[in-house]
């Protein structure tokens, strides 16, 4: 059930925005009761800000932002931020600079108020402060570690300030938000309950298996070239925090890949995951709620076929993407302009010309409503309304819809299959994947999705190195089709290219290059500077209100 978490979001969400309205952003001075010490008079006004701050941590339109700055996914109309940013024209009056920071710093805002006035209200007991706490000081955690990804030294404080103190805020190093994001996790993790002792009405509240995969991603995505720390240090402490969470459940909580479809059998594992039926499964370690009518997402309403009864295509998944995904029996496609005998989990993941669309009818049943075309029609390509790409999107396109796609699935920010995938990788880079760590990770991974390939793959004559080398290409191919469109891409890219490593040039070139459509014609140029785009500028409002903020990052 949602009601209990999201009970008060509506009021909740309507009420900050009345006060999370400042001189600048890093203040957000509120104007109106949240900060009187006479509202926090009982638990469920409490609760009240805690829910915002859940609602704060994330968004539904993140995660398809977050793609489109990757190679998985293209925005065209309108000349968007993210082509802004991806064709190298970003400055730092690009809106979604100011955006992001803006909103990283309303979430920063609410749990430091929350944490000012939470011990002083009566009537909480002791053991549900410390987790009410411990759920706070996880989502400023997890919306600070954002921040310093995209910006690196960020203004970093732990509680409330006054408009005067943010006219005199600085840059906290990117080492220094590092160590005390780790050391927060640290010490809210005994505080934090396992998911197998969350009560029904609880479902998704913050765990301490969330807390742990925000550690591992916080090593895995750490940018070592500021921090000095070694790689291989890091990928040993994200193998035995992933570890812990695959091998003592008991501790973590008991968490599995979902491997059943819906009831009626109309949906694969894979495809049922991503839908309002499946909440709350076995794999689930962490998501963001939406709620029907109350709290429901329309972004299918331009990202599917207008045949599916969509509006117009904005993002569209990219032949990059597309081409990526194997046959489904493990072997190298031949013809990249076919998708028959594909891994399945492509026509999951995105719609491509000939794919038979399903959808629910009148009666309920899960039937194909159209053969995809592309070539010509109301889903043709870099039409108008059209996909840009020629491919649309289907993951988390729920047959449980409103009547102009509106969706109330909840989107997964954290899940196990990304805790296998992560041990994985980093068994790899440590030269330490070998048959019993493949087969409790890509192993069961693909006899889920029903793909081949399932086997550790041979030696043969490899050396040792070359060996370790093809099993870390092995797994990040791996983590791209299984978690694509799932808001991870990007900072996966960005890592890679941090490593510095013999893949790094190879990988910036991924972000540096042309865009398809699906018929191989060019309709795109992207650019990536590596000594500019890594980091974001910080937004041009902000340094010119707080001057102590400068200087910007390099190349702004």
């Amino acid at each position: 059930m949602k009601t209990s978490i999201f009970k008060y979001i509506t009021v909740a969400v309507a009420a900050g925005a009345m006060w999370l309205a400042g001189c600048n952003d890093l203040d957000q001075e509120p104007t109106n009761k949240f900060t009187d010490k006479a509202f926090w008079t009982s638990p469920e006004r409490a609760n009240m800000v805690l829910n915002m701050a859940y609602s704060q941590m994330y968004s539904h339109d993140k995660m398809f932002q977050d793609e489109a700055l990757s190679d998985n996914m293209y925005e065209q109309r309108g000349n968007p931020d993210t082509r802004t940013i991806r064709t190298g024209q970003a400055t730092p009056n690009t809106s979604l600079f100011k955006s992001e920071w803006q909103w990283v710093f309303q979430g920063v805002k609410t749990c430091n108020i929350f944490l000012t006035f939470v011990d002083d209200v009566p009537g909480i007991e002791p053991s549900n402060l410390a987790y009410m706490k411990a759920q706070i000081r996880f989502i400023r955690a997890f919306l600070y570690f954002r921040l310093a990804c995209f910006y690196g030294d960020i203004p970093f404080f732990l509680n409330d300030i006054s408009l005067e103190e943010s006219r005199q805020m600085t840059r906290t190093s990117y080492v220094k938000v590092m160590e005390e994001l780790h050391r927060e996790l640290d010490e809210i993790i005994p505080d934090l309950p396992k998911r197998d002792d969350l009560s029904a009405d609880d479902n998704g509240r913050i765990t301490k298996a969330a807390a742990m995969v925000l550690k591992a991603r916080m090593y895995l995505y750490e940018n070592t070239s500021r921090t000095g720390n070694s790689v291989s240090d890091n990928m040993r402490k994200v193998a035995d925090i992933c570890d812990k969470l695959m091998h003592d459940q008991a501790t973590y909580g008991t968490y599995s890949l979902l491997t059943e479809g819906n009831e009626e059998g109309y949906l694969s594992p894979y495809e049922y995951l991503f839908t309002s039926g499946a909440e709350y499964n076995s794999e689930v370690i962490l998501d963001y709620a939406a709620v029907e009518l109350d709290k429901q997402w329309s972004l299918m309403y331009n990202m599917a076929p207008l045949s599916a009864g969509a509006n117009l295509c904005q993002k569209a998944p990219s032949k990059a993407l597309v081409d990526s995904y194997k046959m489904s029996d493990g072997s190298d496609p031949t013809d990249l302009n076919s998708y028959t005998g594909r891994d399945p989990r492509l026509k999951y993941t995105v719609a491509y010309n000939g794919m038979d669309w399903y959808d629910l009818n009148d009666k309920g049943e899960y039937v194909k409503k159209f053969t995809l075309n592309v070539t010509s029609g109301s889903d043709q390509a870099g039409t108008a309304n059209g996909s840009p790409t020629g491919f649309y999107t289907r993951k988390y396109f729920d047959p449980d819809h409103g009547k102009n796609l509106e969706m109330w699935t909840n989107f997964i920010m954290m899940r196990y299959a990304d805790v296998l995938l992560m041990y994985a990788e980093a068994k790899a880079y440590l030269g330490e994947l070998d048959v019993t760590v493949w087969n409790e990770t890509i192993r069961p991974i693909r006899m889920r999705a029903g793909v081949g390939g399932t086997e550790f793959p041979s030696a043969g004559d490899y050396t040792q190195i070359v060996r370790d080398e093809r099993h870390t290409e092995i797994v990040r191919d791996e983590r791209r089709v299984e978690l694509a469109l799932e808001g991870l891409r990007y900072f996966d890219l960005i890592r890679w290219i941090n490593y510095k490593d013999e893949k790094s040039t190879a990988v910036a070139e991924l972000l540096n290059g042309p865009v398809y459509m699906y018929n191989g014609t060019q309709i795109d140029q992207f650019k990536f500077d590596t000594g500019r785009d890594i980091l974001w500028s910080l937004p041009l409002s902000e340094t010119q209100l707080v001057p102590s903020l400068l200087p910007n990052n390099s190349g702004y």
